[in-house]
């Protein structure tokens, strides 16, 4: 039985796939204050969960 898990964090260019932006669009918004960014190790992430609550805040 293989059951797929699903990322907690995803890398940028994959956020910027789920957004449907571009990878420079996404960048520019991990400079704003409340986008979900965290950083593991040198690598930046975007936190899933929070993406998601973070664009449901934008069409408010």
């Amino acid at each position: 039985m293989n059951a797929q898990i699903d990322p907690i964090a995803v890398s940028m260019t994959e956020a910027a796939r789920l957004l449907g932006v571009s990878r420079p669009t996404v960048y520019a918004l991990a400079k704003t204050e409340g986008f979900p960014v965290v950083k593991l190790g040198g690598c930046t992430r975007v936190l899933v969960d929070d993406l998601k609550a973070w664009v449901r805040e934008q069409e408010q």
